[in-house]
């Protein structure tokens, strides 16, 4: 799939954010974040306040919109005014980009103690952090 001119990369959280940046930063994507709009990562998970914030300043091509998130049940329907504008495409991460962040942090046996979900101990943890 070829992507877009301009590319939306909405992050579900901080954890996935983080690595965005990472991997844009170090030119280990097939975009730039010259190409992002905004030049970052967008937090925005509703598709409604995605249209209002950003599609409504007048974009005349194509926006490649790609979300990573966890959940394969989220949706994000655009209104009839911009489903043609707009590609969509999912990536779909698992629990797993927490544990990652918790390794590398050297934070396991801290997260084992906690009784929390990884997505919790790396925001209360980390949160200042990402």
């Amino acid at each position: 799939m070829e992507l877009a001119k301009y590319k939306a990369c909405i992050c579900e959280g901080s954890a996935e954010e983080a690595i965005i940046d990472i991997l844009v930063d170090n030119d280990l994507l097939i975009f730039k974040r010259e190409e992002m709009l905004e030049e970052r990562v967008i937090r925005c998970r509703s598709a409604k306040r995605f249209e209002e914030r950003y599609l409504r300043k007048g974009f005349d091509e194509q926006i490649s919109v790609i979300r990573i998130l966890d959940s394969r049940r989220e949706e994000f329907r655009l209104s009839k005014a911009y489903e043609q504008k707009i590609d969509v495409v999912n990536v779909i991460t698992a629990p797993e980009i927490e544990m990652l962040i918790i390794h590398a942090e050297g934070a396991y046996d801290q997260f084992k103690r906690s009784g929390k979900n990884q997505a919790n101990f790396v925001k209360q943890i980390f949160g200042c952090m990402m």
